[in-house]
């Protein structure tokens, strides 16, 4: 295993123990997490699909304005 894949894979375990043992010290219940969790993660959906729609709109914007451009100059 090279140096790269090593780091990458030890991120990764790192990151997933800290998780568990922070999921597991948490000072409220298994429960009340999960539920927090939950909201967290629907919040940072909507969160992803407005800026994605905000990026949509920044793209797509300017090439709605050159959609009739074949039947202007077609006539």
């Amino acid at each position: 295993m090279d140096k790269k894949s090593a780091f990458f894979v030890g991120c990764l375990v790192g990151g997933i123990a800290g998780w568990v043992f922070g999921i597991l010290s948490a000072p409220q219940s298994g429960k009340e997490t999960l539920e927090s969790l939950e909201e967290k993660a629907i919040e940072l959906r909507e969160r992803a699909e407005e800026a994605a729609e905000k990026v949509k709109e920044k793209v797509l914007g300017p090439l709605e304005s050159t959609k009739d451009l074949d039947a202007d100059y077609t006539r």
